[in-house]
């Protein structure tokens, strides 16, 4: 593999380029030292990737984003739908294709497919499935589509989304989604765009809000989108990095106050812009196989590791990198 030319690591990091190309890659599942699967958006499939080629798994119509494996199953999303593929042997050769969850947020009022259209999936170890999904514009009249849904997969399919009990509120577009160690979920949110507050500076799109990282240790909280958003930099105006305001639009409807009292708030506020799109969490193993040429060290066993899309409406361009946030034993 060739080095990816221009990358600026820590001593003692590589950066490679794979040896085959992913028509608008997405989500991204290793399998092995020289394995992978990824959503291939441009084709609307699921690819597998070894050595110098990728082949189709699976494919749907509009497939755009979420991939997962569970129980001898392939998972897909689309703006409106997951679907499911069983396994059938280790090569990914899937079986026919399968509903399982339909009526993704067809809300009256945009709903699939405008909006935010990814649809991230991640199981957790008793097989529950949650599925993230983004607002409809940039900051809505209230937080019907930008919440975490739990769906027991035991019922029988296809269920309506709508139906399925809400696990957190109030995310305007939570698209990375991992648990941890510990069998928590966490998640990385995109802010709003075009933020003024003249008691606050005016214009102060620039540097807010902050991205979010979110700890979802408890189910059924409100994370405050769309009356509240994170403070990362107002300079002399700012009650520091984190605080949380309300959005200008329900200025005599909630309060900054009841923004930090009766909300759930973020673990870390992330630069402005920067588009969070992926988290996942090392998991450190002393046995490598013999196509592992090294590994990330065990002193960082549990940290998250957060992907950066990069900003796009800002004066200064920030992001497109990969950060990792360290987490202690507990998972904190």
């Amino acid at each position: 593999m060739a080095s990816l030319p221009g990358a600026i690591l820590p001593t003692g990091f590589t950066a490679e380029i794979l040896p085959f190309s992913i028509n608008q890659a997405r989500s991204v599942l290793s399998l092995s030292p020289t394995e992978l699967l990824a959503l291939e958006r441009g084709s609307n499939s699921v690819v597998y990737c070894t050595n110098a080629a990728c082949r189709p798994v699976a494919s749907a119509p509009r497939l755009n984003h979420g991939l997962a494996v569970h129980e001898n199953y392939l998972y897909a999303s689309s703006d409106e739908f997951v679907y499911r593929w069983p396994i059938l042997d280790d090569v990914w050769t899937v079986g026919g294709q399968e509903t399982v969850v339909f009526n993704i947020n067809r809300d009256g009022s945009g709903g699939a497919p405008f909006g935010h259209t990814t649809r991230t999936l991640a199981f957790d170890e008793a097989g529950t499935l949650y599925i993230s999904v983004g607002s409809d514009g940039n900051v809505d009249p209230d937080s019907f589509r930008s919440r975490i849904r739990s769906v027991d997969i035991t019922q029988q399919f296809p269920v309506d989304f709508i139906e399925q009990p809400v696990f957190a509120d109030g995310l305007r577009n939570e698209v990375g989604l991992a648990f941890d160690k510990h069998g928590v979920l966490w998640g990385v949110e995109n802010g709003a765009d075009n933020l003024q507050r003249n008691d606050l500076g005016g214009d102060i799109t620039e540097n807010n809000p902050a991205e979010e990282l979110n700890k979802f240790a408890q189910s059924g909280l409100h994370y405050g989108y769309p009356y509240c958003w994170t403070e990362y930099d107002l300079g002399v105006f700012g009650q520091g990095r984190g605080t949380v305001w309300t959005w200008p639009t329900f200025l005599g409807q909630v309060s900054d106050d009841q923004c930090r009292s009766s909300f759930a708030s973020s673990e870390i506020a992330m630069p402005a812009h920067t588009a969070p799109l992926g988290i996942t969490f090392y998991s450190h193993s002393e046995q490598t196989s013999d196509e592992c040429e090294g590994a990330f060290p065990a002193t960082m066993d549990g940290y998250a590791f957060v992907a950066f899309h990069g900003s796009w409406n800002r004066d200064v361009p920030t992001g497109y990198n990969v950060a990792y946030v360290p987490m202690d034993s507990e998972g904190n």
